[in-house]
């Protein structure tokens, strides 16, 4: 099959995506999390050589912005996921090979290199301090949870004044009445947890609140029997350290390409 032509489909191999995830549970977790909890709300657009799956692309439209494209699959023979990239602005998320194609398709980003940490489900986990005020949020912590948001700067944020934290597991911390600092399990499946980075107030941070949100849904992983994995810049000294602590390690290195979008992770 080797000579075969490339051809691009718009949908996703399931049985593909359940092998690719058995042996990759992280890279593949949002693929396999959005196709089950958010159909709606996205696209896939497969490579596939003959009858197999070669690469593909997951669109996020949920976005209030842009849509976000995470894109997976490497080398040359992937090359004509480029043509079904949306047009500017967006956002594509790809291998660092995969950066000259992106921009020859869609035009010049502004590029943030990204690194994938995960966590071994068995490292052990800190106990919470005593007198800590991180809880999971409810429905009625929606007002306090809009009025934080508007506060970031991170597109990811932008999306939370709109979700059930209840339907979506979020945890906040308080100090006192004041919501400081938020945390959310983007993704929740039996092998694999996706935290959706951790967000705290520039003047409430180096007091902890961070190591004790991201402790909150370690706890709550293990419960479950799930690894942990996330998304930081690599730039971002402060926050790698933090979970380097954590017994986080880097798993992959990816390249947020925003396209026009004014969005920077």
């Amino acid at each position: 099959m080797t000579g075969a032509a490339v051809e691009v489909r718009p949908t996703i191999d399931r049985t593909w995506l359940e092998g690719a995830s058995a042996e990759d549970p992280v890279s593949h977790a949002f693929a396999l999390w959005d196709l089950d909890r958010n159909p709606d709300r996205i696209r896939f657009f497969s490579a596939v050589r003959g009858p197999t799956t070669i690469g593909y692309l997951l669109v996020w439209l949920g976005h209030p912005v842009a849509p976000i494209v995470h894109w997976f699959g490497r080398g040359t023979d992937a090359r004509a996921l480029a043509d079904v990239l949306p047009g500017r602005p967006c956002v594509a998320i790809v291998p660092e090979e995969a950066v000259p194609t992106v921009e020859a398709a869609r035009g010049p980003g502004r590029r943030y290199s990204v690194l994938v940490l995960a966590r071994d489900a068995d490292a052990p986990i800190a106990p919470p301090r005593p007198g800590g005020a991180v809880r999971p949020l409810r429905r009625t912590d929606v007002p306090l949870l809009s009025t934080w948001a508007r506060r970031q700067s991170d597109p990811v944020v932008a999306e939370y004044p709109f979700l059930d934290p209840e339907a979506e597991l979020m945890w906040g911390a308080f100090d006192g009445e004041r919501l400081v600092g938020v945390v959310r399990a983007e993704v929740r499946l039996p092998r694999v947890w996706i935290l959706g980075g951790v967000y705290v107030h520039d003047e409430s941070r180096g007091q902890g609140w961070g190591r004790e949100l991201v402790g909150a849904a370690l706890r709550a992983a293990a419960a479950a029997h799930a690894r942990v994995a996330l998304y930081v810049r690599e730039d971002r000294a402060a926050a790698r350290a933090l979970y380097e602590r954590l017994s986080f390690r880097p798993v992959d290195r990816r390249i947020w390409v925003d396209l026009g979008a004014g969005l920077a992770p």
